[in-house]
């Protein structure tokens, strides 16, 4: 009897979790010809990325927004839409009886959506919270967890625990204080990547029109809250006497009028402005790379060997700056803060790469292919 897997990514502003569950996904369904796999999330991104017949997508509804819809309007709407997603993955678990669940970031789902399912599964069905490396402040994810339940729940109900990350970087088990059962069944699996089949170095600058003069790489994830750090960069090319060419990359969710302000801002220069590209490609190619501190492409920098200048994402969430820290500490990135998006400070840090590149030799943290991601899984399935 075919294995089903269900698989949750939590996803709805940015790529990171649905990019990471979509290599796991294809990792099992290559060593498992009898898996099929449904991964259930809220992003828009992954609905055309086909994985074959044995995979597809639950999309699950977002936030919607009406016109001129007072606050007690959009709250009310808030709700019935989480009610209906919470429905929606009960109904699937409940019909599909999955071999294994696994979910991704939080234990119970974004605002504990993922329960109802959880309590539909079977009692034959294998749970597994997949872990980021870096989850939030710890205090702060401590006291929402304890608040959702989810600390019980990954003491009392999840099989399994699968850090994705390495404890020389990150020491995750640690710092989130996970309760003595829950870590005696986790593993640290090490940082998931996808390098794709080939790296055309010379066909990528063809294709985007970059010659032989030195060029940067700026990229900010999916792109909602991208803009600051591509206008700075824009700015810090100006200072440095090369005059690098940028490849600025908005990401597939910028909006229309951020996307059009890089775009004005980079005409002058000549810079090249594109919605999405291959990036690990890109980051082979580029002379130096500026990035958010988002766990993809910080991983897919490590797996080049390459050390890409991070300026986390600055708002109440911690993330992206607790992992550049951690990075910076072994030499993996040059880290500005959360405060320095200043042109002069990223002038000074783009011309010391460009001059001398930072090379670094992070495999061993690595788990290409997510084939041990994979392994662990399949081996609760029987």
């Amino acid at each position: 009897m075919p294995t089903t897997v269900l698989i949750y990514a939590q996803d709805t502003t940015g790529l990171g979790h649905v990019r990471r569950c979509t290599t796991i996904a294809r990792a099992i369904l290559e060593r498992r010809p009898d898996t099929a796999v449904l991964l259930a999330t809220k992003s828009r991104w992954p609905i055309s990325f086909d994985l074959g017949p044995r995979f597809d997508v639950l999309k699950l509804p977002a936030q919607l927004t009406q016109p001129a819809a007072t606050a007690s309007e959009r709250e009310a709407e808030g709700a019935a839409v989480r009610s209906l997603r919470r429905a929606l993955l009960r109904e699937a678990v409940a019909h599909l009886r999955p071999r294994l669940i696994l979910v991704d970031n939080e234990p119970l789902g974004f605002g504990g959506e993922m329960l109802d399912a959880l309590d539909a599964a079977p009692r034959e069905t294998r749970l597994v919270f997949g872990m980021r490396d870096v989850v939030d402040d710890p205090e702060v994810t401590a006291r929402r967890w304890a608040e959702i339940g989810a600390l019980d729940a990954l003491r009392d109900r999840f099989n399994r625990i699968v850090v994705y990350g390495h404890p020389d970087l990150f020491d995750t088990l640690g710092t989130y204080d996970l309760p003595a059962e829950a870590r005696e069944r986790a593993v640290y699996n090490g940082y998931i990547c996808a390098p794709p089949d080939s790296i055309d170095v010379a066909g990528f600058r063809a294709h985007h029109g970059l010659g032989q003069e030195p060029f940067v790489l700026v990229t900010g994830g999916g792109g909602i809250d991208a803009l600051p750090v591509l206008a700075a960069s824009i700015k810090a090319a100006r200072l440095i006497p090369q005059r690098p060419r940028l490849l600025l990359v908005t990401g597939p969710l910028m909006s229309a009028e951020d996307r059009a302000t890089v775009a004005a801002l980079a005409q002058p220069d000549g810079h090249a402005v594109r919605q999405e590209v291959d990036l690990v490609t890109a980051i082979a190619a580029a002379d130096a790379s500026v990035t958010m501190g988002g766990y993809n492409t910080l991983v897919e920098a490590m797996m080049l060997g390459r050390r890409p200048i991070v300026l986390p994402r600055a708002t109440h969430k911690q993330e992206q700056l607790l992992r550049a820290r951690a990075f910076e500490a072994r030499g993996l990135v040059r880290c500005l803060g959360t405060d320095d998006l200043s042109p002069d400070a990223l002038a000074r840090a783009l011309e010391t790469e460009i001059r001398s590149p930072g090379q670094v030799d992070a495999r061993a943290y690595l788990d290409v292919h997510a084939g041990r991601a994979a392994t662990l899984l399949l081996e609760l399935c029987g």
